[in-house]
């Protein structure tokens, strides 16, 4: 049972981001119904769910990656017509076994959930077309993400 608050979805997540010599790339997913579009690994909660239990547990159904709440960083919202999306960062160097998951920068196939086709890393200054319900949410997390970089 999806859980909706005044009819509206309500979907949470997970944005992995690495830092490595002044380089910064996010993970980014691109849905079995999507062509083009790519987004955050997120979903919607069910019943009894606090939002950041959602995006814990969404993210590990996505990707396979064990996270712990205790790591997660920021948090960013795009607010929409008929349904909401709220990430957390969370850095890549706070998962144990890392590699384990990732060869190229992209998400082993034997990690990857039936909802997505692929998952992987992108430059922030290269990214690809974003889903609209995840546009200004993108764009507020790498302008964070590069004055994080930049106070380092």
């Amino acid at each position: 049972m999806l859980f909706k608050l005044s009819n509206k979805i309500k979907a949470y997540g997970i944005c992995l981001y690495k830092i490595e010599d002044k380089k910064i790339e996010i993970l980014l997913c691109k849905s079995i119904n999507s062509k083009r579009r790519w987004g955050f690994l997120k979903g919607s909660a069910i019943e009894r769910e606090t939002p950041i239990m959602t995006a814990q547990r969404e993210f590990l159904e996505e990707s396979g990656i064990i996270s712990y709440i205790k790591d997660y960083e920021e948090y960013f919202e795009q607010k929409n017509k008929d349904k909401d999306i709220g990430v957390w960062l969370l850095n890549c160097n706070k998962l144990t076994s890392f590699n384990k998951y990732f060869k190229n920068g992209e998400l082993k196939d034997e990690y990857l959930s039936m909802e997505n086709s692929e998952a992987k890393f992108f430059d922030i200054k290269k990214l690809p077309k974003i889903k609209t319900k995840q546009e200004t949410l993108v764009e507020e997390i790498t302008h964070f993400l590069q004055n994080k970089s930049l106070s380092r």
